[in-house]
């Protein structure tokens, strides 16, 4: 045995030679982290009917310190035709509420917008999970259909040997 620095009688442990594996194994790896462990269908997420939540800060945030949005402040600054026009370009969203009336006061118009971004951001976290879970059942099949061609490759590389046909050694 080569020396290793320590006295002969020291309390360092001595390992043998590990195992040698001759092909990686996929099934070998820790199981990936999944992004959709916590929501585990787009129906536990809450739907549009679900209430928007209120404001309740324990200390003021930069939302809510300000008692007319800056949006609204912009908004107001608008010409009627442009804000109809602004209008105009979200009718491709799906709107699930009635718009507002015409005279709706202001706290009425600031909590509707602030309604409708509730609820585009709960349509898209939707669509982001539907999409991830679409993403990580194609990486598993994926991952099947590789191990089936691996285990296929193997298997015939085996057979050639058996027969004695050369076949070249991937290394990969």
């Amino acid at each position: 045995m080569p020396s290793s620095g320590y006295p002969p009688s020291s309390t360092v442990p001595t390992y043998g030679p590990g195992p040698i594996r001759t092909t990686p194994s996929i099934s070998s790896h820790a199981a990936p982290l999944r992004s959709s462990a916590r929501r585990h269908s787009p129906d536990s997420l809450l739907g549009p009917d679900a209430p928007t939540q209120p404001r309740n800060y324990v200390t003021p945030s930069a939302t809510s310190r300000k008692e007319i949005p800056a949006y609204y402040l912009k908004q107001q600054r608008r010409s009627p035709n442009q804000v109809l026009h602004v209008l105009e370009e979200d009718e491709d969203d799906e709107l699930t509420e009635e718009p507002l009336p015409e005279n709706a006061t202001d706290q009425e118009k600031i909590d509707y917008k602030r309604r409708q971004n509730t609820l585009a951001a709960r349509r898209s976290r939707k669509r982001k999970l539907l999409y991830t879970q679409q993403l990580e059942a194609t990486v598993e099949r994926l991952s099947a259909e590789m191990e089936m061609w691996r285990t296929r490759a193997l298997t015939l590389r085996q057979l050639l040997r058996s027969h004695n046909v050369p076949c070249p050694d991937f290394n990969d």
